[in-house]
């Protein structure tokens, strides 16, 4: 019987560890889930196992007060996050006619690029203490207007004052991340750190907040 050690802190026995007994069906492995070496997305990254929503269905925040750059579709970190948070993603069996799938890897453990049959551990995303397939409180959906800005380039003190310039303008700060010099879904969220809401920072009295915001 294989035994499965969860630890505080990192993936391992967090909300993104969707690995289980394979008595039950489900992959040991905790990677598999979202990356492999071989056959990724050539949308997401790094190394993405996953299929990417129709591009089209995202609505990008807008803003008339907003004085830096949005781009009109979100860039590879972010849509590795909604991969599975976009709520838009087929439930079921990928096909040719509806390759984006929640559930379905791209490439399975071991060796051979084929989609995934096995569902991963359910209850790691679904079980809210009420059994399986509750309603997905994870979904963030594909209407981005009312969440924070991803896919923004930070702005710069001549465009917005009210924001802190951080140690280096491309990769942000030690612990609070830009991409490219923009603001992706991993820019507060680590997917692979395990605590609260998987947030890089605490934002207890909005410390993570202030670390782009004066105010």
């Amino acid at each position: 019987m294989a035994v499965f050690i969860k630890s505080e802190g990192g993936v391992i026995g967090s909300k993104h560890d969707l690995s289980g007994d394979p008595t039950f069906g489900y992959s040991s492995q905790v990677c598999v889930f979202c990356h492999t070496p071989h056959g990724a997305s050539n949308v997401a990254q790094p190394l993405w196992n996953r299929n990417i929503t129709d591009l089209s269905a995202f609505q990008m925040y807008g803003s008339p007060t907003i004085d830096a750059t949005i781009d009109p579709l979100p860039n590879a970190p972010s849509l590795a996050c909604l991969s599975c948070h976009d709520g838009v993603s087929a439930e079921g069996e990928a096909s040719a006619v509806n390759p984006s799938d929640t559930h379905n890897i791209r490439n399975e453990p071991g060796s051979g690029l084929v989609v995934d049959k096995q569902e991963p551990n359910c209850n790691a995303c679904h079980n809210t203490g009420q059994g399986i397939y509750p309603r997905k409180l994870w979904r963030i959906g594909a209407n981005l207007m009312d969440d924070h800005p991803i896919s923004i380039t930070y702005p710069t003190p001549d465009q917005d004052p009210d924001f802190n310039i951080p140690p280096d303008p491309v990769r942000g700060w030690p612990d609070v991340k830009l991409f490219n010099g923009k603001v992706e879904c991993p820019t507060c969220h680590d997917p692979h750190n395990g605590q609260p809401l998987f947030l890089r920072k605490s934002n207890e009295y909005s410390q993570l907040c202030f670390t782009c915001h004066k105010k």
